[in-house]
């Protein structure tokens, strides 16, 4: 089964016209991991530069990532997009200041 590795480098001047860079092809499935391997080996690099985006059609066919967050991801202002981050719920935020002095006031900590 092949698959098709699309990648977005930072710093391309074309960014403003396409959305990738460049896709590969590859003739099995690989990991995130070894999908920048091949990509970083195509481009002749030993490592991608900082925010270089690599996605499989695999993710894009998922609808995970839309124009707009491939787009963000690989601005000088964004972190290095390895992973599609997930929004948190209000369930992952933790307590905040002053629930904590409450319970320890609770517990008569304080």
């Amino acid at each position: 089964m092949t698959s098709r590795i699309h990648y977005r480098l930072a710093d391309d001047a074309n960014n403003q016209h396409a959305l990738w860079t460049g896709a590969l092809t590859v003739s099995h499935r690989l990991s995130r991991a070894q999908a920048r391997q091949v990509v970083a080996k195509h481009l002749g690099v030993k490592s991608l530069p900082a925010r270089t985006l690599v996605l499989s059609d695999h993710d894009l066919e998922a609808g995970t990532w839309s124009a707009d967050e491939i787009r963000g991801a690989t601005t000088p202002m964004a972190d290095a997009p390895t992973v599609k981050r997930k929004k948190k719920a209000f369930s992952d935020v933790g307590m905040t200041f002053d629930q904590a002095e409450d319970l320890l006031k609770k517990f008569g900590l304080k």
